[in-house]
């Protein structure tokens, strides 16, 4: 692999790293790091704390500070504790603060663990005063993204993969530095390191999409096209920039459209294109914080086709989403009691 051609994975790693979030960018800043203790996790923590140190010739710290926060969902009994632990060891290890939260009632979906997860690790940035949230996805974690998005039926917009950097509020960026990096890069770095990891055993568990993704069909796929995985990395890249300039369009047919946010209510426009109006849209979703989990690109594509069409109509879209059609305007919102 290109990758682990250099006699030094752990200098490769810092390189990748620092390309794509150089850091002067962020070490006079507050960043939070999401740690599970895995070895994508652990090698951005101990990669950022390296990156962070003053360079040679360097005299003044810097004024910004690290966070390790590390979200146990308790599915495991005691190896979750100890994935917990673990991260904890780290933290003192680097001399870094830790923050550890613990989900009240496990859950096993994929969608309800990322939700709870992610609103962990935005709590304690907001609470630490961050201005960064980095995540410890890699390539490989988008091309299981992607994969997963296109046989789940997604629009064009899923096939962007990943997205990073992405404001979160007016006050937090989430970012992703190893979303470049493939992932066996990070296992040769921290092996180099003499650095530990813990490896969770769900991640095997081919109950899980995703994980059926990476065990199975990439398997299968790069058993023919062994490059397949960069390759559907540079598609990505393309569709991301395409996705760019169609949430420019978004942001200004919404500004035309718009009518007020509670309840949400559209003008109708028999003219506009279905790929900008699905794409604002799915920016009311977010801003809302709605479930997308259940939305397919068909259920998108009708939304859209009711803000273009001029009969009444009232439906409901998954997760209780009611959509109510009249005249010239359309409310999109959770039904009254």
């Amino acid at each position: 692999d290109q990758h682990l051609a250099g006699a030094d994975p752990w200098q490769q790693l810092l390189g990748e790293v620092a390309r794509s979030w150089p850091p002067d960018r962020w070490r006079d800043l507050g960043v939070v790091i999401g740690c599970s203790g895995g070895a994508d996790s652990v090698s951005l923590t101990h990669a950022l704390a390296s990156l962070r140190q003053p360079a040679a010739g360097e005299t003044t710290p810097p004024r910004g500070f690290l966070l390790v926060a590390h979200f146990n969902h308790r599915l495991r009994g005691r190896a979750s504790d100890d994935d917990q632990e673990s991260v904890v060891a780290l933290s003192r290890e680097l001399d870094l603060r830790c923050r550890c939260g613990r989900a009240e009632t496990p859950r096993s979906d994929e969608a309800s663990m990322r939700s709870a997860r992610l609103q962990f690790l935005v709590d304690v940035a907001h609470r630490a005063g961050a201005r960064y949230l980095a995540l410890a996805h890699s390539a490989d974690d988008n091309v299981e993204t992607v994969l997963h998005h296109l046989m789940r039926g997604t629009g064009p917009a899923g096939l962007a993969g990943i997205g990073s950097p992405r404001a979160i509020d007016t006050d937090l960026v989430l970012v992703r530095p190893l979303l470049g990096t493939r992932r066996q890069l990070s296992r040769a770095a921290l092996n180099d390191a003499g650095i530990s990891w813990r490896e969770d055993a769900s991640n095997l568990d081919l109950g899980y999409g995703r994980n059926w993704i990476r065990h199975e069909l990439i398997p299968v796929i790069e058993s023919r096209y062994p490059l397949a995985s960069e390759a559907i990395g540079r598609a990505v890249a393309g569709q991301r920039q395409w996705r760019q300039i169609i949430d420019r369009l978004a942001a200004q047919w919404l500004d035309e459209h718009l009518v007020c946010l509670q309840p949400m209510t559209l003008r109708r426009d028999r003219d506009a294109e279905p790929a900008i109006v699905i794409a604002a849209i799915q920016m009311l979703w977010t801003q809302a914080d709605w479930p997308r989990g259940k939305m397919t690109q068909s259920h998108w594509l009708q939304v859209a086709q009711t803000l273009s069409s001029t009969p009444p109509q009232r439906y409901a879209l998954p997760a209780g989403i009611e959509v109510v059609a009249k005249a010239d305007q359309v409310t999109i919102g959770l039904p009254l009691p």
